[in-house]
């Protein structure tokens, strides 16, 4: 029984049948083009391990180091180094546009993320030149390459245009570092336990971020995951673009509450000191009353105020909704209570 060679590039029969060179993996890096960093699956490792790469990688050499960057093949050249092999045949083009245009795009795009997407877009629109400057005639060039429209690719590239941690907060965005996330946590401790950013909020935002600093576009955005419907959280975008003085919790709590905004107590957070027996007692009679922490705490302050209003002699109620609301993030840890803070 014949051994199989220790470089599996050595086998014809598992190389495809046109290509421009054999380079060393060593030499290969990931494009800084390259809108995939996705690991390959086990069923691609398996076929390369049995039959051979079928089509070659789509690289181009790097104008200042001795290396050629993967535009199209990261998940080919990650399986075959699992699997052993020392070179990889590649498709060798001189300038990045012509790359770029060369991917395989009717084999991979049904793959890609929105995110992915506008990356790719994002990067052919800076390859390209126009005689113009415009941002929407870029934007046309690059719908004319690829199967977008116009105005998504627009929307593409503005998003992308925001900050780094506010790509995370998309939902197919990047995972994000350690370091990311806390700096979203300094403005929404909970950010990471609310839904996506929605591409039509990041979209506003970003064709908005003029004159506002970096670190208000980040406040915006962590701030903006925490509504239900696209149109509060551009609702909310606008109003805390057009009020850079305001602070964000303020403008949060005025398009939560909508025109009853001065009807409403909102009653912070805070953290409460409890044994565990106290703790259990609590959850205990939650369970038993089919109501969440929030809502006995917001029943217990709505009654405190009834008693302080009658021991004061008044008794009507103000016109409109007499509950008093406590808004309260959900949080794992059922020990931090609200309470009132003036």
């Amino acid at each position: 029984m014949s051994q199989a060679p220790s470089n599996p590039a050595a086998n014809n029969e598992l190389l495809p049948d046109g290509y421009d060179e054999l380079l060393a993996v060593e030499e290969l890096i990931h494009g800084e083009h390259n809108p995939r960093r996705v690991r390959p699956s086990e069923t691609l490792k398996q076929s390369i391990a049995g039959f051979g790469i079928n089509k070659p990688l789509i690289v181009r050499p790097d104008p200042d180091e001795d290396v050629y960057h993967i535009t199209d093949g990261w998940q080919r050249y990650q399986a075959a180094v699992s699997c052993g092999w020392e070179q990889l045949p590649v498709q060798i083009y001189e300038d990045t546009l012509d790359a770029l245009e060369a991917t395989e795009m009717e084999s991979i795009v049904r793959e890609w993320s929105t995110y992915e997407w506008a990356q790719y877009c994002r990067s052919l629109a800076a390859e390209i030149e126009t005689d113009s400057d415009s941002k929407a005639e870029r934007a046309r060039q690059v719908a004319a390459r690829t199967s977008r429209q116009a105005e998504t690719v627009r929307r593409y590239i503005d998003v992308l245009s925001l900050p780094e941690e506010v790509h995370i907060l998309l939902s197919d965005g990047p995972d994000g570092s350690e370091q990311q996330w806390n700096t979203l946590k300094n403005f929404n401790e909970d950010v990471r336990q609310y839904g996506e950013l929605q591409w039509q909020v990041a979209d506003r935002l970003a064709r908005n971020q003029s004159g506002l600093s970096e670190m208000r576009i980040i406040e915006i955005a962590a701030t903006a995951v925490e509504f239900q419907t696209v149109e509060q959280a551009v609702e909310f975008v606008d109003l805390a673009v057009a009020n850079p003085e305001t602070r964000v919790d303020v403008i949060h709590r005025k398009v939560l509450f909508g025109k009853n905004y001065d009807q409403y107590l909102v009653i912070p957070r805070v953290s409460v000191k409890l044994s565990t027996d106290e703790k259990r007692a609590i959850m205990n009679h939650c369970h038993e009353q089919r109501q969440s922490l929030s809502k006995i705490v917001s029943e217990g302050i709505t009654t405190l105020a009834k008693d302080l209003t009658n021991s004061n002699g008044d008794d009507t109620e103000p016109d409109g909704e007499s509950d008093v609301e406590c808004q309260q993030r959900e949080q794992s840890d059922p020990t931090s209570l609200p309470t009132e803070d003036s």
